[in-house]
């Protein structure tokens, strides 16, 4: 099977980083594939022309970074960093609201992008920045529903986190957020997570 793939998307860090956490190196391949590039192969497996996006050795695709994480969590890993997710409500709320930061924040990036054709409209930039700075607050009073262990949750909210230090050097998430900066601190310091960089 292949992982389809940018080296730059908060997304696919999502599962790389439960790869190396689950030890799943040689069950599956990364594939770089940028989505504005539009390849045939991408398009074909994936009609949303998104990645992360796993390509299974039968044809069939598995969409979506939280499916695509979940996948292989509990159908080739051990399913322990899913398991706290079970019937509880609180950590799957958490769960989306780091999703969602996640694509808030790539949404701001491409308002910056779209500076360049003279697009840029400075209300959706606020909107998302305002959207962003409440979604962190949210997070930081919330940390308490946390697992003990690593689950899901926990990887999500970091690969929300370091995709604005990556793009977003101007918002200083760490002054506010003293509980999110020592979670950081301490999962990025993980193998399984400085392995997994972002990057161009």
């Amino acid at each position: 099977m292949q992982l389809y793939l940018t080296f730059s998307s908060p997304f696919a860090r999502q599962a790389r980083i439960l790869v190396q956490e689950q030890k799943l190196n040689s069950v599956a391949t990364e594939r770089f594939s940028h989505p504005f590039h539009n390849e045939d192969e991408l398009l074909c497996s994936n009609p949303l022309g998104k990645v992360p996006f796993l390509s299974l050795d039968n044809g069939i695709s598995i969409i979506d970074s939280e499916i695509v994480c979940a996948y292989r969590d509990k159908r080739l890993g051990d399913g322990r960093p899913s398991q706290p997710l079970n019937d509880h409500w609180e950590l799957q709320t958490l769960h989306s609201v780091c999703s969602v930061l996640m694509d808030t924040a790539v949404h701001l990036q491409m308002e910056k992008l779209r500076t360049r054709e003279g697009l840029r409209s400075e209300f959706w930039r606020k909107r998302y920045l305002s959207a962003i700075v409440r979604s962190l607050d949210y997070l930081e009073k919330n940390l308490t529903a946390l697992p003990r262990t690593l689950s899901l949750v926990h990887i999500n909210l970091c690969s929300a986190l370091s995709y604005i230090d990556f793009r977003h050097e101007n918002i200083d998430w760490r002054l506010k957020h003293p509980q999110l900066t020592l979670l950081a601190k301490t999962l990025e310091a993980k193998e399984s997570f400085t392995s997994c960089k972002l990057h161009e």
